[in-house]
């Protein structure tokens, strides 16, 4: 019996037939490239629709992966029973004894394209690492932070803790940037000064709105917590929003000589 199942299995992998399967792996390699690179494409056109183009690429890679392997397996070697027992329980022996990790990764990652906690294109924060999301594969995801680095993540691991997403598939997030100012300043007049900063930016979205919050601090000294919440018009210029709030306040309360350089300097610091 097993001398007529190992017979089968080598007659159902012929040199024809794993010839063709490699071409036909190698053909749908291909495609998928071509369509990441249409992908891309596309995502520069049509700027204010690069989140949607973008998310919907790692689906239609898994259902074309899905379904080139079907046709190879199937299609091409078209496998008898007993084949599909032997191969099975083989496999499953490999697997038990040293590709847990990747099952494991693999089946986090198909989890993740289902049920969508984050897309790409989305910020997010996973443990310490804060960035875009730039690929969600079967095996793990790409992050690529502010300090332009990138960071490979298990879907495993990013499964198994909590997540924070900024946007959630918009263009748009909230942006927050912190002051600390002496508390005798007149809380209307620096209110003001900080909502002009915000609504005068290049990279502030407009069609939402912009909030400044006014709080009590205690740091050697009574201070006045501010806070400014508004939202980039693109979550790629969150840093750069920040940064022209930040100057244009700063630059506000020279101006207007409310607070001195050095000590607007040290506000800044601690913003």
């Amino acid at each position: 019996m097993l001398k007529e199942t190992l017979q089968a299995i080598v007659e159902q992998f012929s040199f024809f037939r794993l010839l063709l399967a490699v071409l036909f792996f190698l053909a749908t390699i291909g495609f998928v490239r071509l369509l990441r690179f249409g992908s891309e494409k596309l995502t520069e056109k049509f700027v204010r629709h690069r989140l949607l183009i973008s998310s919907i690429y790692p689906v239609l890679r898994l259902l074309i992966w899905i379904g080139a392997i079907t046709i190879i397996i199937f299609g091409i070697f078209n496998p008898t029973l007993n084949t599909i027992i032997a191969i099975s329980a083989s496999a499953g022996l490999a697997l038990g004894l040293g590709a847990q990790d990747l099952i494991k990764n693999i089946i986090a990652g198909i989890l993740i394209l289902l049920d969508r906690p984050f897309r790409v294109g989305d910020m997010i924060q996973v443990g310490d690492h804060y960035g875009e999301v730039t690929n969600i594969g079967l095996y793990s995801i790409r992050l690529r932070t502010f300090g332009d680095s990138t960071v490979n993540l298990p879907n495993a691991m990013v499964l198994g803790q909590a997540i924070s997403n900024s946007n959630s598939g918009a263009l748009d997030e909230m942006v927050e940037v912190y002051f600390s100012l002496p508390a005798h300043l007149d809380l209307q007049q620096v209110r003001d000064l900080a909502y002009e900063s915000a609504v005068s930016s290049p990279y502030v979205f407009l069609k939402k709105p912009i909030k400044v919050m006014i709080e009590d601090q205690f740091d050697r000294t009574f201070l006045t917590r501010l806070t400014v919440k508004a939202y980039v018009l693109d979550i790629r210029y969150e840093r750069l929003l920040a940064s022209d709030i930040s100057q244009r306040f700063k630059q506000a309360l020279l101006d207007r000589q409310l607070l001195s350089e050095s000590t607007v300097l040290g506000i800044l610091q601690s913003a």
